[in-house]
């Protein structure tokens, strides 16, 4: 491999390595064959639906449905996944690009948009890998090592995910600033900074793993020296560029999660957070162990890596073992060539540096593995492999070994993306790797059940019971109330359209577990209330699957027991107190209570719900019995029985 000399000139080593040995400028060709092979890889990515993530963010998220001031001040001063208090996460650069997209897009564009937005961004961060390769390879290697990149299948959760738009957004931060320090002269002034903090402050508010950049600067001054010879006052003011990007994600970060409720962590998602250091720090270089398999060999692709199908590395795990020893050989290897060949240093240390932020070594994440972590730490190894064959191999030996590997990799990638139409395509294919994931049978079971819920019944029912049978044996603590829940739900919908003769025990079935699913929700919630005060925060509302109380009282009231029925929806109320099914569910356990005052005030408040006035007449003749429950604290909330009172005219 052909690397810059520490005390080269910095226009020389702008021109790339390659003009020293008097080879040829591609010029036109390089950028558009690469955007070409870019393009030829994730063609059939324009008509993808959305999948994962990308499909409950872009649909439920307010604020992405219309461009509005008020819409872009919440994405600037709310969390990643608001409403929802699911983890600190805060991506405005990321949430305004989808807002955006859908502005000009409209909701007619559909998906193809934003796929389109997406490969764009990332045919663009080929063309910066092409620069900064160019700059410590020859230029065939580095137009290769581009191309690698390209076409890479690490890189389709990134590209085919729209909500992978962040590692695009972040990365493409990272690669440019790299580009700016590295293009630094003794002449440069205020404005490259400038630039430099402005690049990096918009990967760190795209996706958090952008901070790295420091960290590749530093790396790349040890292994190639400070760029264009620039004077310590001028290297510093870099650094002080891109640590104020840093900083100010930071205090935004405080000024936004303030005010804000304080998400508990989820152990389905991150089996290593409650390992002791040690341990965690074991599992962890093998999950490094395993990414780095997965850039060699990039068949066994999955979305999904939470619990079960990744496990916590025990003392006695072989490939644990073997996965320490070839990372250890492989630092040896950067500090043995630290001096005589800098860029294995460098292509080490950036592999290491891009995986840092992820690998929840610094941090705890909220997951523990998953193949977009690797869009920007795979530059380090497309820029390896071909350096390596054209330092070793001849010209056409290295053409025609680079060329069958960008053929194997653009059909894997051209394969998995169809694996991302949709959600039932993406857990079809998902499964077969990765059949311990949890959360990909119930991906799966949603997706069959979305699609038709009669027709497709009992395959829901059979991924769903694998998923409880995977999480089933967890404390209620460690699990997730959906899983059980949405088994609940198809048991339900399986006893209406059971024969007469079977529908109680299906009714029974769904009742049963759904019990467990309240477990585990009442749990959540109690971590939820925990984590609040472990940070000093207020108490808030509760948050909770509703329908999953719903379900719960339909199978109550399918097998007579009211008084249990009404009481799942009285809880439930807590939740949702303005979803009408709630009111028109309890107005019948009243009935079948002989309650006639408290059907009266249900139906009260269903029309509240829904937005019509109240019977006067019915909820008026049930104020008396109304002011006793709400002195003898039987409504747990009262907002729909105190307007009743107020419009019989009673004071509050």
């Amino acid at each position: 491999m052909v690397q810059p000399s520490r005390n080269e000139p910095a226009a020389r080593r702008d021109r790339g390595a390659g003009e020293e040995t008097g080879q040829r400028d591609l010029g036109w060709l390089a950028p558009v064959g690469l955007f070409a092979l870019t393009l030829l890889a994730y063609a059939n990515s324009l008509g993808l639906g959305l999948a994962g993530d990308s499909q409950f963010l872009l649909t439920q998220d307010p604020r992405l449905q219309s461009l509005t001031a008020h819409n872009l001040w919440l994405v600037f001063s709310k969390s990643y996944w608001w409403p929802i208090t699911a983890d600190l996460i805060y991506r405005p650069i990321t949430t305004a690009s989808l807002l955006l997209n859908h502005a000009i897009a409209g909701a007619a564009g559909g998906a193809f948009w934003y796929h389109l937005v997406n490969l764009l961004l990332h045919a663009l961060n080929v063309w910066l890998v092409w620069k900064l390769a160019i700059r410590l390879l020859s230029r065939p290697a580095a137009w290769c090592a581009a191309a690698l990149w390209a076409v890479h299948p690490i890189a389709t959760e990134a590209v085919d995910n729209v909500v992978g738009r962040a590692d695009l957004l972040a990365a493409m931060a990272v690669l440019a600033g790299l580009l700016i320090y590295g293009r630094a002269t003794a002449q440069s002034g205020w404005r490259r900074w400038l630039a430099l903090f402005a690049v990096a402050a918009a990967g760190a508010f795209s996706k958090e793993n952008a901070v790295a950049l420091i960290g590749l600067m530093l790396l790349s001054d040890l292994a190639f020296g400070v760029p264009g010879g620039i004077r310590t006052r001028q290297r510093l003011a870099a650094y002080l560029a891109a640590l104020g990007s840093v900083v100010t994600l930071l205090v935004a970060r405080f000024v936004v999660f303030a005010p804000l409720p304080w998400p508990p962590a989820f152990y389905m998602d991150n089996v290593l957070r409650d390992l002791p250091r040690w341990e965690r720090l074991f599992s962890v270089q093998k999950i490094v162990g395993m990414d780095l398999c997965l850039l060699v060999w990039p068949v066994r692709l999955v979305s999904d890596r939470s619990f079960d199908a990744i496990r916590p590395a025990t003392w006695t795990d072989v490939g644990a073992w073997i996965s320490l020893w070839a990372l250890l050989a492989l630092l040896v290897l950067a500090l043995a060539m630290r001096w005589r060949h800098p860029l294995v240093f460098w292509l080490v240390g950036f592999l290491g540096l891009a995986l840092l932020p992820t690998s929840n070594v610094v941090l705890r994440i909220a997951s523990v593995m998953a193949e977009r972590f690797l869009y920007l730490p795979s530059v380090a190894f497309a820029m390896a492999v071909a350096g390596l064959a054209w330092r070793y191999l001849s010209p056409r030996q290295a053409w025609a070994t680079l060329g069958a590997l960008l053929l194997l990799y653009t059909g894997r990638t051209w394969a998995r993306n169809a694996d991302w139409r949709d959600n039932l395509t993406l857990g079809l294919a998902d499964v077969e790797t990765a059949p311990r994931s949890a959360r990909l049978h119930d991906l799966l079971a949603k997706a069959w059940f979305d699609q038709n819920s009669s027709a497709n019944l009992d395959r829901a029912i059979a991924e769903q019971e694998t998923a409880w049978k995977l999480v089933r044996a967890l404390p209620p603590e460690e699990s997730s109330e959906l899983i059980p829940a949405r088994l609940g739900i198809y048991y339900a919908e399986r006893a209406k359209l059971a024969p007469e003769s079977e529908r109680q025990a299906w009714r029974e079935k769904s009742a049963a577990v759904l019990i467990e699913a309240r477990k585990i929700s009442l749990a959540a919630e109690q971590a939820f209330d925990n984590a609040q005060l472990e940070h000093d925060r207020p108490p808030r509302p509760r948050q909770a699957f509703v329908l999953l109380y719903l379900y719960l009282a339909d199978d109550y009231l399918s097998l007579g027991r009211f008084a249990e029925a009404l009481d799942a929806l009285r809880y439930a109320r807590i939740l949702a107190p303005r979803f009408p099914p709630l009111y028109e569910a309890m107005a019948v356990a009243y009935r079948g209570l002989g309650d006639a005052p408290g059907e009266a005030v249900a139906r009260a408040g269903q029309a509240l719900a829904e937005g019509r006035a109240p019977d006067p007449a019915r909820s008026c003749a049930a104020e008396a019995e109304l002011a006793q429950a709400l002195r003898d604290n039987r409504t747990p909330d009262a907002t729909f029985e105190l307007d009743i009172l107020a419009r019989c005219g009673s004071p509050r």
